[in-house]
Parts: structure tokens; sequence; C-alpha cells
């Protein structure tokens, strides 16, 4: 059919008909081709086109096809609209269309042929099942055939068969399709939504391209679209070529596909990100899919990726990647990648060559990287940094590692640290590093580093190398270090720690690098060379402590197979020392450390040291050898350590609140082996000589160290006014020569104990302890048994307050029971008091006998009596116990025994207590007793005492003037006395009153008559006791008297 169109004439001379003939024209044509196109469809029988479509599609690609039903449609052109199109694949899976526009050619269509030019789907959905993965198999069977990624001869096969087939479809349209796809052997899915234009161009040869436009894929909020070609698909070139854009979305909405395609484990580190932009451009040969090796050779890739707010966890750690966008291109295997972004607030860039594939094939890698926040870095460790900036990079070349393998290539790092400021976590003081730069070189697992820094006011240089394996790393560095200012350094808690000073020294560490759980340094091989000045050190768990000045310090050292071996020299105390020798380590470190030691010091000055007494002058020289292991402090003496030493100490003044003690010289060697020092001393102090030799055993038991002597001692004119410093009850004066055998336990806390035998003499003179002097003493310890020691006493020139005795002597028996004293004798200015008696030490229990003859009362108790006196007795008792000041009271409270006295021909210059009593016989007397006194014929009594009780029933004193008896008792302990006194005169009135003015003041009671005898009760205090006279006890009363008399006292 044609049609011919001729110009149409102008409206003003164009007729009437004319016109009218031209409308119908234009009216008529159309609706012939409608009438026409309408006569030729309605001789298409639509049942048979269904299912001859039906078989043609079923025979060609081998999918069973079913739908509803299918009719013309004009919505996209001329067409039939297939609904209900249902397909299903061999392989089980679904396919189904709402609505299938099929649009027809017009050319074909006016010959009365039907053929589709292009392919509309509405709403199609599919189901496509994914299989399981293979199980991972440990090695790969030869037998077993390699199974290819996709078959190009299928490709070519079915491109092919479209070629061939009689269907003229050219372009196929996708719109609102859903794709589901199964995880087979789960409940897995996801869902996609897919719109696009596919549109197949066959070429007049044998070329079959299909190209795809306005591709979209969804899948929640993931979207990519983008267009794609599969070119010359029959030819041996065939290829394929996408290139795909997505829209940004978050980490939570990637959640459901990674879960889907089981890859989420592989991104654990990954916590956040949200993807801005993901573009991919790709070209993969058709052939290459058969193998996934030849896939990964010849598929060419371009990526481009932009990300924000990205947070990657490690070791329970985040670390924030805030921006991240770049590219890479994959060619041969091979991904170029050039990406820049910013992690932990720092900028960073990172380029180069990636052998995704053959990871035999070198990779480079080049990562730039400036002022990284080290505060953002990992937390936890010992010394945390609080700020700070590094900058730098990092270069690597090689083929990447396999799995648990190291690093085969090389590495070149540089960097630069700015404002470093290091926090211990045990609250320490702040490290500030001024300075810090590095860089290192990695080949072959072997790291040459060198590290430049400033801190603690010194300049450290670190150079060496890191060798890396299969085992530990190897270790061989050395630290240099200039004029490290020693306060700056971090101090530990308790112990000594420096105040002052400056240090310079080379460290050297050669060894494989300690293991975990292994204590620094375990078997690496150190070796440190050092000089110090000017060093202070202070202890601060004792602050009172002085300092320790070094002036000048420097030595080396070397630790090797846990044995550290050392040579130190110094100058400190106005002195000299040095040390040498070997320390061993414990590997497990259950050991303590074995020594072998020797120091060597010359004229140190004691006036600096911290001596348990402040020292004002002198200096020590000498050594010390250790020699075994190291025990505690407390088991110094008892422990395996073998010590031995010489010294000599000159012009040694110890300055004390009392008096300066001078040692002149005191030189000697000893040894202490396993609790047994062996001495041998000599030196000139207390202004005299002292010599010992002998050896001393220690026992620690339980938490006391028992000392056990057996040694000899010499002394010679030494002075004592030092005693009092050790122990107050000592002489605070006099000197002391003797040789003497000291053998058994020495006195601890105080106690002497009785297994400890001297043998010897012992002679002092010129005593003093407080108001008691002592001229002459002798101790000669006599030869003793195991059980039993004897000492024989003699004192001379005793002073004892204002009471002198001329002389005791006494044989001392000790056993470990008690203390016997026989053959006592004391002489006292006048007369003789035998001793005999014995103490128990463990229990303070004593017994003492004792008798006086040819005696002078007044010596003991002057100026109450005067006279000749004659005592005997016996008496039990216990001294006090924890009582630093025991009074009577305490003396007396365990005191039992019985006791006898005889005085005569004496007198009592002063009346004492008697005064009270004669008060009361006629208070006017009292008037001249200090010009007379009272003699006696006799006073005399027996004393029994019980507990402190003193009794007595025979008290009496017998005079020219008058007769007194006494009957009752006296409690020392609570200062009672509780007592009968009978007074009676002896001659006529007269004449004693003449006599004796005072007694016949008494006796006659003024001039108005006196009293024959009289009874009086004592009571109240022993110390002021009260006087009571008993009216119905007196032969003659006379109250009214007595009443008036002691009225006019008043």
């Amino acid at each position: 059919m044609s049609l011919i169109v001729t110009p149409t004439p102008s409206k003003e001379n164009s007729p009437p008909a004319r016109k009218r003939f031209s409308l119908k024209l234009w009216i008529g044509v159309p609706c012939a081709l409608i009438l026409a196109l309408v006569i030729i469809l309605s001789q298409i029988d639509l049942e048979t086109v269904k299912e001859n479509f039906v078989q043609r599609i079923s025979q060609e690609t081998g999918l069973k096809v079913a739908m509803e039903s299918i009719g013309f449609s004009f919505s996209h052109g001329l067409g039939l609209q297939l609904k209900g199109v249902k397909v299903r694949s061999p392989e089980g899976n679904h396919f189904s269309v709402e609505r299938l526009h099929l649009l027809a050619e017009w050319s074909p269509l006016l010959k009365g042929e039907f053929k589709i030019k292009s392919v509309t789907l509405e709403h199609p959905e599919a189901t496509l099942e994914i299989p399981a993965p293979l199980p991972k198999v440990e090695e790969k069977q030869k037998s077993q055939p390699e199974t290819k990624l996709i078959d190009p001869e299928k490709i070519q096969s079915a491109a092919s068969k479209v070629k061939s087939t009689r269907l003229s479809i050219k372009k196929l349209i996708v719109s609102n399709g859903k794709i589901t796809l199964i995880r087979a052997g789960t409940a897995k899915q996801v869902s996609l939504s897919v719109d696009g234009i596919f549109v197949l161009n066959r070429s007049p040869g044998e070329h079959l391209d299909i190209s795809a436009s306005a591709v979209k894929v969804q899948t929640g909020a993931i979207i990519f679209a983008g267009d794609g070609i599969a070119s010359n698909l029959t030819e041996d070139n065939a290829k394929i070529s996408l290139n795909l854009k997505s829209n940004g979305f978050s980490w939570e909405e990637m959640q459901s596909v990674l879960d889907f395609l089981e890859h989420k484990e592989t991104l654990t580190a990954l916590t956040a990100v949200d993807v801005q932009e993901f573009l991919i451009k790709a070209e993969i040969p058709v052939s290459s899919l058969s193998q996934i090796e030849t896939l990964q050779k010849q598929m060419i890739a371009h990526v481009k990726l932009k990300t924000r707010n990205a947070i990657l966890k490690m070791d329970e750690k985040s670390y924030p990647i805030e921006a991240l966008e770049g590219e890479g291109i994959l060619e041969k295997g091979i991904l170029t990648h050039n990406f820049s972004g910013t992690a932990l607030s720092s900028d960073f860039k990172l380029h180069g060559k990636l052998p995704l594939f053959n990871l035999d094939k070198d990779a480079t890698s080049h990562v730039e990287w400036k002022n990284l926040m080290l505060e953002k870095l990992a937390k936890g460790l010992p010394w945390a940094p609080t700020q700070g900036k590094v900058s730098g990079s990092l270069t690597l070349t090689g083929p990447l590692p396999k799995e648990k393998e190291p690093f085969p290539g090389k590495l070149e790092v540089d960097f630069q640290v700015e404002d470093l400021l290091l926090k211990p976590t045990d609250g320490a003081h702040p490290i500030e590093v001024i300075r810090l730069t590095g860089h290192g070189d990695f080949n072959q697992g072997l790291l040459q580093h060198e590290i430049h820094t400033t801190v603690w006011g010194s300049d450290f240089d670190i150079k060496g190398k890191l060798q890396m394996g299969q085992g530990r790393p190897v270790l061989n560095s050395r630290i240099n270090w200039q004029g490290l200012d020693v306060s700056q350094l971090p101090l530990p808690s308790t112990g000594w720690q420096a105040s002052e000073g400056k240090l310079t020294g080379t460290l050297t560490l050669i060894g494989p690098v300690p293991g975990a759980g292994e204590k620094f340094p375990g078997q690496l091989k150190t070796s440190l060379k050092f000089a110090a000045k000017n060093l202070k050190l202070h202890n601060k768990s004792s602050p009172d402590y002085p300092l320790l000045a070094l002036n000048q310090l420097k030595g080396t050292g070397e630790f090797a197979n846990h044995q550290v071996n050392y040579n130190i020299k110094g100058g400190t105390f106005k002195g000299t020392f040095q040390s040498d020798g070997t320390i061993i380590l414990s590997a497990s470190g259950s050991r303590p450390p074995v020594l072998n030691n020797r120091v060597e010091f010359a004229n140190l000055d004691l006036s600096q040291l911290p001596l348990p007494m402040p020292a004002t002058a002198g200096n020590i020289s000498g050594h010390i050898k250790l020699n075994g292991p190291l025990p505690d402090a407390e088991d110094l003496l008892t422990g395996n350590l073998k010590i031995d030493t010489n010294f000599k100490v000159t012009g040694l003044n110890l300055s004390t609140d009392t008096l300066p003690i001078d040692i002149q010289q005191l030189e000697g060697k000893a040894t202490l082996d396993r609790g047994r020092l062996k001495h041998n001393l000599n030196g000139t102090m207390f202004g005299g000589k002292v010599k010992t030799k002998g050896a001393l055993l220690f026992q620690k038991i339980k938490e006391e160290t028992l000392i056990t002597a057996d040694s000899d001692l010499v002394l010679d004119q030494v002075n004592l006014d030092w005693l009092p410093l050790i122990h107050k009850g000592t002489p605070s004066a006099g000197t002391v020569t003797g040789n003497l055998k000291i053998k058994g336990p020495l006195p601890t806390n105080g106690k002497i104990s009785p297994a400890l035998k001297l043998n010897g003499i012992l002679n002092a003179s010129k005593l003093v302890l407080g108001d008691q002097q002592i001229g002459k003493v002798k101790l000669d310890f006599k030869e003793s048994s195991s059980t039993l020691t004897q000492v024989q006493v003699e004192l001379e020139r005793i002073k004892l307050g204002d009471r002198g005795f001329k002389k005791f002597v006494g044989l001392l028996q000790i056993t470990p029971e008690k203390i016997d004293l026989t053959g006592g004798q004391v002489w006292p200015m006048n007369g003789l008091i035998k001793l005999v008696g014995d103490f128990k030490p463990e229990s303070k229990n004593y017994r003492l006998k004792f008798k006086g003859d040819k005696l002078k009362v007044e010596e003991f108790i002057p100026p109450d009596l005067m006279g000749p006196l004659q005592f005997s007795g016996a008496v039990t008792g216990k001294l006090p116990q924890n009582n630093d000041s025991p009074g009577l009271a305490d003396y007396s409270r365990d005191l039992s025994g019985n006791i006898k006295i005889k005085l005569v021909d004496g007198t009592l210059p002063e009346l004492g207590v008697l005064k009270n009593l004669l008060i009361l016989l006629n208070p006017t007397s009292v008037l001249n007793t200090g010009k007379t006194g009272l003699s006696y014929d006799l006073l005399a009594g027996d004393f029994k005492i019980v507990k402190g009780v003193v009794h007595t029933s025979n008290l009496e004193m017998k005079g020219p003037e008058i007769m007194l008896t006494v009957e009752g008792e006296a409690n020392l302990v609570q200062d009672t006395i509780n007592a009968q006194v009978k007074a009676m005169p002896l001659q006529m009135l007269d004449k004693t009153i003449k006599a004796i003015p005072l007694l016949g003041q008494i006796l006659a009671g003024g001039r108005k008559g006196g009293v024959i005898e009289s009874y009086f009760k004592v009571h109240g205090k022993l110390s002021k006791p009260k006087f009571t006279l008993q009216p119905h006890k007196t032969l003659l009363e006379k109250p009214g008297s007595i009443l008036k008399e002691l009225f006019k006292l008043r």
C-alpha cells in the first residue's frame, strides 16, 4: 500500500467542493487502514498462536511454559498481550510474569505474518535456588575433574540458538521485576527488584550482541543502576562488559545481603560504614569463565569507592575511619589502587599494586599518613599516649604472606612523632618525648631499624637488627644515650629513687626476644656500659633516711644464660668503692639469685653514712665477698649466703645526747657461713683496748634469731660510760679489764640464759650507777660444767647513796633453774652480815637467809636510831614483773618469812613516829624534843611476815625513862597498820622529872599530875600512822588534863 500526497490549493482560490473532498480523504484513509488491520487480525487464530508459541519456546529453550490467556494489545504498539505466564526450568527454578507484551513488526504483519520485535515484561517474578558451597578439603585430589565457573560452550550454544531461531525478538523490556534467591538447604533468601532494557543485535554475519540499558537492581535500600553489553557471543572473542553504580547505603542496610551471601565472617572487623558511592566497570572475556584462574588473569575491572564513618574493631578495640575514597583497576590479576581518606583524625594516602590472585608475585604498596592522633590508638598499654601526633610513610614490596606465615618481601618505614606525652596506668609521672624519628628496612625477615629520640633530657639513639623467622624474633640492637636526667625517670613507688644526676651509657641486646609469659630478658644477651655523675638517691620507703650521694659511678655489665657479670666503680662518702662478680638468676624465677661478688671500699667517711648512731668523724676501708644464694633480709644471718669481710675503722666519733663515743681504731675479719660467724677483731676504743676472737652461731626459731657464742674477749682499761646507751640499768662510769671465754646463748630480749657459760676474770674500778658507787669489782668466772656456772664476786668500797660498805664477797652458782648465793659476806663500816640464798630467774622467786652481828644501826636507818645492832632471819618472795618502777608494795606482795632484831644501849636522837605517842601522854612535853633524845637499854622483837603483812607480839623498848611494848600487824602492800602500844614509867616521878624534863612533863601532866601506865591504838596509814588513847585501859585517868594540854598546843 502506498500513499501519494499532492500540493493543496490556497483557501481563497479553492471552491467549497474541493475542501470537502480533502477532509474526507484524511478521515477515510486511517479508517481504511484500521479496517484492513482489523480484517487481517480477525483472520488470526489466537488460540493456535498461543499453542504454537508455547510449544516453540519449550522446544527452543527446554523450559516448561504455561500461560492463562493471549490477546492483542496496543499499549506499547501493535502486539500480543500474554497473561499469567509461568515457566519452570529443569533445575526447579520458577519464573512467572503478570503481563507479557509482544510487539509485532508492521511489514510482516501486512504480509500476513506475525513477527515479534520486542518483549515487555510487567511484574515478572523468578525464584532461583543457589546451591550450597562445597565443603572445604585439605588437599585437592588429582583425580577429581576441575569444576568450571561457567561453560563458555553453553553460552555460545545458547547464542547460536538465539541467532538461528525464527523468533524475531530484538528487545526485551523488564518492568518491576522481582527475583528471589534462596540458599539451598537453608531458610535464607533475598529479594531483588529488577528493571531494564535488553536489546539483541544480529549482524549480517555471525555476530550476536546483547546490550543492556537502564538496568536497575535493588534490594532493600541498596540500588545498583547502569548498563552493559555482551558482544560477539557466537565468536571465540566474545566478552561481557558492564558498568554499575550504586546509591548511598549504610552498614545496617547491608546486613541482610551479607547474611545471605555467608560472607559476614570475613568482615567481622568492620562494625559500621556508610557507603556513599560504589562504581564498578568490568570487561570479562566469555572464554575466561571456564576457569577461575583464567577469569582472574583476563578480567579487567575498575572500581571506585567512597565511604564515611567506618569503624574497625580489633582485639576488643575500635578504630574509626572517618572517610575513604579512591579507585582501583584490576588487570591481569593485578589491582592498581589509589585511595585517600581520614582515619583516627589523620589524613592518609594509599597507592600501589597488589596481585590479588597470585600471591607469589610481588606486591607494591605505599602508605602515607599525617598527624595521626596517638591518644586514639589502642588503650590498655602500660604507657598510654595522652597526646602526640605521628606522621610517616610505609612502603611494601614483595609477595603477600600466606596465612600464619611472615611477610617475605621488603618493607620500608619512616615516621616522625611530635609533642608525645606518655602517661603510665599506675599513676607514675608522665613521660614527655620531645623528639622521636625513626627509619626501618625489612627484607627477607630482617628488620634493620634506626630510631632517634629526646626524652628525660637526653638524646637516645637506637640502631640494630631484628631477625624474624619461624621461631621467636632475634634481636641485635644497641641503645646509646647522653646526659640522661635521672630525676625524670619513672620512679618506683618504694625503695631507692634518684633525685639528681646525669647518666650516659650504651645498652646492647642480642638474642631471641622473650616469649609470652617469659620474663625479660629471657634468653637475650645483654651488655651495659654506663657512667653517672652527681647522683643523689633517697629511700622513699624511709623518708627520714639520709640522701645517698654518688659523685661518680661507672661500670659495665653483661647478661647471658641467666647470668650477670658486672664491674662497677664509684666515689661516694668522700671515698671510693669497686664491686665485681657474677649473679646467676633462676630461669623460672622460683629460686633466689646466686651471688659470687666482691666489694672493695676505701676511706669512706662514716659521718656521711646512715649509722644507728650518727657519726661526726671517722672512715672505713675494707672488702666484702659474697658467695651463695641471696636470702631474704630477715634470713641473712641464717641463710646459705657466705660472707667474707675484713675492714679497718679509724677515728670514729659517735655523737649522742649525753656523751661522745670515740673509737680510735677497729679492725678485723669475719666469715659468715651457713649461720656461723667466725670473727677476729681488735681495736682501740672507749679509752682502752678490745680484742675478740671466736665464733657466733645464728639460729632462727619461729620469729626470733638466737645467737650462741664461742668466743674469747680481752678488755684492757675500757671505759663503761657508753653502756647506758645500750641498757639503762648499766654503769655510767668506770673502767673494766679482763679476759673471758664466752660460750653459750647470748641474752635475748634483755634475758640472760642460764646456759651462757663464762670463764675468766673481769676487774672493774670506780663504777658509778646513779647514786651508787663501787671502788673495785672482781668477777672470777670459774670452770663450769654444762649445768653449773660459778662466779666468785668481790666488791670493795661500796657506796649506796649515803650508806657505805667496805666489802662484799660471795660465790654465785648458776644453773638453768636457779642462781645460788653461798658464802655471802658484807662488811659495813662496823660489823659483818652473812648471806645465803637463791633466785629462780624464770619464776622470779627468791629465798634469803641473813645474819648480822656487831653492826651500827645508824649506818642503815639514820637519823632515827643509834646504837649496836644484831639481826637474823629468812625470807622468801618474788620480784616484780612487767613493772619498770616497782615500789615497796610491789616487792612486799609475795614477801614471807621471819626476822629477829636486837638493839642495845642506844638512843633515839629524833623521836620520829614516837612524837605523836608522847604528845598524847603529855602534849607540852614535845616542846623540848629538839634538845633531848630518848635512850634505851633494849629494843628488840620478832617479826613474822606473810604475803607482805608483818606480825609481831613482842616488840619492846626498855629504857631508864619509859618502857614500850607493841603488839599488832602492818600491811606493807596496802600501807596500813593496826597495833596496840603500852607505855609505862620505870623510875620515881620526881627523879624522872629532874632527869628528863620532856618525859617528866608527860608523866606529870604539867603540875597537875601524870600517868602511871597508858594504852594506845596505832592505826591508819603505815607511812603516817595515827595514835589513839584507850582510857578504859589506863590505870589513872586524867583525860581533862590531857585535853587541856592538847588545846594549849593549838
